[in-house]
């Protein structure tokens, strides 16, 4: 079987050409007519108006009150207890102290009001020093000159540290000590900065003394004042602010 073309000739399923043909247009026949659409619209309000008249009527419907309204009455005793084994860790005499001072007592841990405290020391700066002029190599000496010399030859040679002070003499009891050090300079730079805090020892004479302790030399810095009782208070003073300090018999 087959068509017959424009032209009315038999047209067989073989010499037919389907990309030719019209296609009917598949819109007008997916879309829905006038009467399904109202259908639709009745549909949603009757499904909107079903949910509100179901919220409406669960808000409003009565409720009728349940049991008989009874206070709880609370047990009898305490309604905290401490248990017989509280745990943890007990320190004695924890808390007293604040008890003890509010009773107008007087705790152990008082504080030391006779404690002198330092007092810095103010100083009027420095005037700057001129520079003077170098000697030359061969009048460099004595105890003042620089600490090297030029040697026949052009070598620089070194010349030996200056002797340590020796001890001044004063009352027995008035010398105390104030540390020991490796070398001469560090117990003078000790020296320094004890002097620039404690104006009390600017009235001391100080000297550093070596000694040999374990086959190590040490410079002990030490000081002399003019009595017994005032090397004690000095030595008093200086613990007070946490300084070492000794009399030195």
């Amino acid at each position: 079987m087959g068509d017959f073309d424009r032209d009315g000739y038999l047209l067989r399923d073989e010499d037919r050409l389907p990309w030719l043909e019209a296609v009917d247009d598949e819109d007008d026949l997916a879309r829905p007519g006038p009467g399904r659409i109202a259908a639709m619209l009745l549909g949603a309000v009757v499904a909107v108006t079903a949910v509100l008249a179901g919220i409406w009527w669960w808000q409003s419907r009565p409720v009728s009150p349940s049991g008989a309204g009874e206070l709880i009455a609370a047990p009898a005793g305490p309604y905290k207890v401490r248990p017989a084994d509280p745990g943890g860790m007990e320190v004695e005499g924890k808390g007293e102290a604040a008890f003890q001072t509010s009773e107008g007592a007087d705790p152990k841990g008082a504080l030391d009001l006779t404690a002198v405290p330092e007092a810095p020391v103010t100083r009027a700066p420095a005037a700057p020093a001129t520079p003077a002029a170098r000697p030359p190599a061969s009048t460099a000496a004595g105890p003042g000159a620089a600490s090297a010399s030029v040697a026949e030859g052009g070598r620089l040679t070194a010349k030996a540290p200056p002797a340590p002070a020796s001890a001044p003499a004063g009352p027995a009891g008035s010398v105390i000590q104030l540390g020991a050090f490796d070398s001469q300079s560090v117990a003078l730079s000790a020296w320094t900065g004890l002097s620039r805090r404690f104006a009390y020892l600017d009235g001391l004479n100080r000297f550093v003394v070596p000694a040999k302790v374990g086959g190590r030399t040490f410079y002990r810095l030490r000081a002399t004042a003019p009595s017994a009782d005032a090397a004690r208070d000095a030595c008093a003073r200086l613990k007070v602010a946490g300084e070492a300090c000794l009399v030195v018999n």
